[in-house]
């Protein structure tokens, strides 16, 4: 299989004739091919995932071992473009696009900076759409695709896929992932791509069908696809935490990563592919130990799965990274202050490592008057409940969290917040044929630009080519410009010489004179503009 190039090449082609001066200058380079070319890159990230929830994971592990353990390279300084703590959306969109940002934005340029890593502040970028290096690897003819355990309109696999300042407008960035040209796409979700999900009442379902995928809503389905195209949707919005899903409905991470690389390797271009192990975040915000460490460990087998395709495949580059800290979770706690040095691994790991399920688990077994909680805690994890412990819960809202707090405290894990933390993460790189790895303390803005230079592109030139204020440009050319709201699905209508060209957003075509053209780029309205690709500039004469 080979994927045919896009219509959009990747020179610097915003000028002055077509309405709007570059914003860009050029991406600075200290060396050329400084870190050498890749064929394929994957990466992932297992959100939330701080170095010691890593470490707890690893001495959960039967082996004491983890399969990033030997890729590891450096770290990652995780701030926002404006604030210390990032959040998913931004610091997914600095590791997609190379440009730090801020929250909530999803592939947007920030509307400020000044932390360390954000480059220099330009207002006429403001929440203006970036290019990332999956439209980039989509424009040199490779595969793309994003896997999460999450739906897949949650903030990082839309960071490589979506742009809009509102990471939770799902019905916008479900439309502009339906109309990106990936080849994979497996997670949660459905109800965002179904008329009741969605605020424009659309059905997406048909339309992904219509565009060539597969598609499919459970693991035998996804296992026994064919296709060069695959959309896999298997809850309709998050999937199950590992320990609670039913595999035959839910396949496991490792399992989607697998089929990924089995569809995405066929192309002789090579391909890119995003993989989120989504959950340790909730599971930080929790402050679960249980579903941290289960999810951790599920995506370490995904990890080990890209691994070794990684290994026998000459030209693939492996990036395993998380955006952030969630919880502050510590191995050790007030009740650790004196023996901690005394204390056995048991004593932190057992109650976790015998858990049958986790606490969101185990509360939906829990019934309503709560009599039967102790029942469930000794099913679920092993746990003989004392009276006080018992009786601590009768007023907790949140069962989970009741489940998680008694775990927490019997294996002397500690938290420090129910939000995200500002320390460096883990950084692990995989790197053969003649691309070097990303080593060292680093941005994560960096992890993007290190791929675009594997990749040899331009993220910068390619959003000039992609992403142009639409008015500026088109007046220029002497056209009449209106704004068709459209009942909340916005359509750009440009008439000039008596020709009429009709851009809806979100999607990548256009209609001219009622015929449809294929742009090889997505209309963006960022709710004040609407950006368009550069075809879309030069189909209108």
């Amino acid at each position: 299989m080979k994927k045919t190039f896009r219509t959009v090449s990747l020179a610097l082609a915003m000028t002055m004739g077509l309405g709007q001066a570059s914003v860009f200058a050029a991406a600075p380079k200290a060396e050329e091919d400084k870190f050498g070319t890749a064929k394929n890159i994957i990466v992932m990230i297992p959100d939330g995932a701080s170095v010691e929830a890593i470490t707890l994971a690893r001495w959960v592990d039967d082996d004491h071992s983890l399969n990033m353990d030997d890729m590891a390279t450096g770290l990652v300084r995780t701030n926002n473009a404006n604030t210390p703590i990032a959040d998913s959306a931004p610091a997914g969109t600095a590791m997609a696009t190379g440009v730090k940002s801020e929250s909530p934005f999803v592939g947007s340029y920030p509307t400020k900076a000044g932390m360390p890593g954000a480059e220099p502040f330009e207002e006429a970028r403001a929440k203006m759409p970036l290019a990332n290096i999956l439209e980039a690897a989509e424009r040199l003819g490779k595969s793309t695709g994003i896997i999460a355990t999450s739906n897949i309109q949650h903030a990082t696999p839309a960071d490589f896929s979506a742009h809009h300042p509102n990471r939770n407008d799902f019905s916008t960035i479900a439309e502009h992932q339906v109309y990106q040209g990936m080849e994979v796409v497996l997670g949660g979700g459905y109800e965002s791509l179904s008329p009741e999900g969605r605020t424009d009442k659309e059905d997406l379902i048909p339309e992904i069908k219509a565009l060539g995928y597969d598609y499919v809503t459970n693991t035998a389905e996804m296992k026994a696809a064919t296709g060069e195209k695959l959309w896999g949707m298997f809850a309709a919005d998050a999937m199950k935490k590992d320990l609670d899903r039913d595999p035959a409905q839910e396949p496991s991470l490792e399992e989607m990563t697998a089929k990924a690389l089995e569809i995405l390797s066929k192309n002789d271009n090579g391909f890119f592919l995003m993989v989120e192990g989504s959950q340790p975040d909730w599971a930080g915000h929790a402050n679960d130990p249980v579903s941290i460490v289960s999810e951790i460990l599920a995506y370490d087998r995904a990890v080990g799965v890209a691994k070794e395709f990684a290994k026998n495949n000459p030209g693939t580059v492996l990036i395993s990274a998380t955006d952030h800290g969630t919880g502050g979770m510590t191995i050790g706690d007030a009740a650790t202050t004196k023996g901690y040095d005394k204390a056995p691994l048991d004593s932190f790991i057992s109650i976790i490592k015998s858990a049958k399920m986790t606490p969101e688990g185990a509360a939906a077994l829990v019934a309503e008057d709560r009599s039967n909680f102790a029942q469930v805690a000794k099913e679920a994890f092993g746990l003989d409940l004392t009276e006080e412990e018992v009786e601590s819960v009768k007023d907790i809202k949140y069962l989970d969290t009741a489940f998680g707090d008694i775990i927490s405290k019997r294996s002397h894990i500690g938290w420090t917040t129910g939000g995200h933390v500002g320390g460096d993460v883990g950084l692990y790189v995989l790197a053969n044929g003649d691309a070097k790895p990303l080593m060292g303390t680093v941005h994560n803005s960096e992890i993007g630009q290190y791929m675009a230079d594997l990749f040899d592109v331009d993220l910068r030139k390619l959003t000039d080519e992609l992403y142009i204020y639409s008015r500026d440009a088109l007046e220029a050319k002497g056209a009449t410009v209106a704004f068709n709201y459209n009942s909340g699905n916005p359509i750009l209508e440009v008439e000039k010489d008596g020709n009429k060209y009709s851009f809806p957003t979100n999607k990548n075509y256009a209609l001219v004179n009622g015929e449809k053209v294929d742009l090889g780029g997505l209309v963006v309205f960022n709710g004040e503009k609407i950006y368009i690709p550069k075809t879309a500039v030069e189909l209108v004469k």
